[in-house]
């Protein structure tokens, strides 16, 4: 074998070994030096970025892009004509309102102002709402009062139902409130006879002025009739649709929505109103008015005794002596 290694066809069977075996080894190369083969470098990614889009995509893509703006101008232009045509009748209704020549001896006008005069009647900067109140009452809409505890949100839903005369429904709502608070019972009768129907005398289905306060605490159980009751005036109950005779529901609340599953019973309120607290000069007004009045009260009563003046003085601080003086003049 040895003295064959060195002839040529030795040679050429040796290389054309080292070629099969892949390595591409010399003769008489050993394996462990075998010279790495120069990989291509990777285009992978460069070469699917030239590769271009199909055409259907792209006249797809095109087509979706020209449709969604026709879309938009459609709306757009849907929304100038809307907005032109509220403009115009708005003006036109106001043009209309100047035309109308109000009588002052009118018989409407003068119920009008009578029953604010009435409604207003010992509130101090409830002018708005009370109009507010009325409006909403002739309208008949309801009545959205925004705002703090103690600004007499819920005495001007009283007052409004003494003077509609009609059924009066006052209730507070929490988040723990159920559906028999606002619609009444369920008949015990009617269950017995398989029937689901509720007890609605004397709550808010048969009432013709409701005040609810923290009415946007209320679930989704009350919310369900709430919502048709105030739209439509009807109540479901059992399988038969009653009309009710609701005139006028006053809400209140401290705080605005947050739910989006409120934004319906927020706009069943066309008129809202923001109620602030009484100014610190109003509130010095009305203890003066308050003190005069009882001033008034005790001269009335020790007018008829003996030294009734100065019983009076003592009575009175003195810095209020001279409003006791004026009635005292006047008596």
């Amino acid at each position: 074998m040895s003295l064959l290694a060195g002839t040529p066809l030795m040679q050429k069977c040796a290389v054309q070994a080292g070629r099969k075996a892949g390595g591409g080894l010399l003769p008489h190369q050993p394996r462990s030096v075998r010279q790495p083969r120069m990989l291509a470098p990777f285009r992978g990614a460069e070469s699917r970025a030239r590769v271009p889009a199909p055409l259907g995509a792209v006249k797809e893509s095109a087509t979706s892009e020209q449709t969604d703006t026709k879309m938009l101008r459609l709306i757009a232009d849907v929304t100038k004509q809307v907005d032109e045509s509220v403009a115009t009748t708005v003006k036109a209704n106001n043009e209309a309102a100047k035309r109308v020549e109000f009588s002052p001896s009118s018989e409407l006008r003068t119920r009008v102002l009578a029953s604010v005069k009435k409604l207003s009647r010992g509130l101090l900067e409830r002018d708005v709402e009370v109009r507010l109140l009325l409006l909403a009452a002739l309208c008949c809409e309801h009545l959205l009062l925004l705002g703090p505890p103690g600004t007499a949100k819920s005495e001007l839903s009283r007052r409004l139902s003494s003077l509609c005369g009609g059924t009066y429904f006052e209730r507070l709502l929490t988040r723990f409130s159920v559906p028999e608070e606002l619609f009444g019972p369920l008949s015990m009768k009617g269950l017995e006879n398989d029937l689901y129907v509720r007890q609605t005398n004397g709550y808010l289905p048969t009432s013709e002025v409701a005040f609810v306060d923290e009415i946007f605490k209320a679930n989704s159980a009350i919310l369900n009739a709430l919502l048709t009751l105030l739209n439509e005036r009807l109540f479901d109950n059992g399988n038969q649709r009653l009309r009710a005779p609701l005139l006028c529901l006053v809400g209140a609340s401290n705080e605005m929505p947050e739910s989006e599953e409120l934004d319906a019973l927020y706009d069943r309120f066309l008129i809202r109103r923001t109620v602030g607290q009484v100014s610190n000069g109003q509130l010095y007004k009305l203890a003066v008015e308050d003190l005069l009045r009882e001033a008034t009260t005790m001269s009335a009563v020790l007018r008829n005794s003996s030294g009734s003046a100065p019983l009076l003085e003592r009575l009175l601080p003195k810095r209020f002596k001279q409003y006791s003086k004026g009635i005292s003049a006047k008596a």
